[in-house]
């Protein structure tokens, strides 16, 4: 299967422990096309990669709601395959089917939770405006619960998403099978 419609990514043997690295650290079955894709730079990779395994899969604020954030702001942006990898990813963590159309449709979505709602409002607000932030804005996040590192982490989940969005959809890189079987198994329970 190719990788992208843009660039032609050759075999890179020597990014094969990287690979592993970036799959175990996701918790994915196989190394996502996003980062494969990056074989034509390793340069670019070194600098791609930590942040998502920093910003995604590390800090305080838990991984179902920063990826709840990716899928909101990846249909915004309408990077579709941020959209569909996020989306199997939300499918494998427990979001639901609803949630997920909600944050697809709307960017938003009603959770158990209602500050996990306001972080994914607040991270979209910004993917639409970082200049709209305001000190009401970090107020009602800290009303709601939110630590200010916390707050933190969701503006930079807010950031990565947009920067994420930007490299996927300039190097038109074509949605995993692994990614597509997912979403296929999800409509077949519908």
């Amino acid at each position: 299967m190719k990788i992208s419609n843009m660039v032609e990514v050759p075999f890179n043997p020597e990014l094969s422990e990287v690979f592993d690295k970036i799959q175990t650290a996701l918790n994915a079955p196989f190394t996502p096309n996003f980062f494969k894709v990056w074989a034509v730079s390793p340069v670019s990779l070194e600098g791609i990669w930590p942040v998502m395994r920093n910003i995604l899969t590390s800090g305080k604020v838990g991984r179902k709601l920063k990826e709840m954030i990716f899928v909101a702001i990846s249909s915004l942006k309408e990077c579709h395959y941020c959209e569909d990898a996020h989306h199997a990813f939300c499918l494998s963590i427990g979001v639901t089917p609803e949630q997920i159309d909600a944050l697809i449709s709307t960017y938003t979505c009603d959770t158990a939770d209602p500050k996990e709602k306001a972080a994914i409002d607040y991270a979209v607000k910004l993917a639409k405006d970082s200049n709209s932030s305001t000190q009401e804005d970090f107020d009602n996040l800290k009303e709601m619960g939110f630590s200010d590192e916390e707050i933190m982490e969701i503006i930079a989940m807010s950031g990565m998403a947009v920067f994420y969005n930007h490299l996927a959809n300039a190097t038109k890189i074509n949605v995993d099978k692994g990614f597509l079987d997912k979403l296929a198994s999800r409509k077949e329970l519908t």
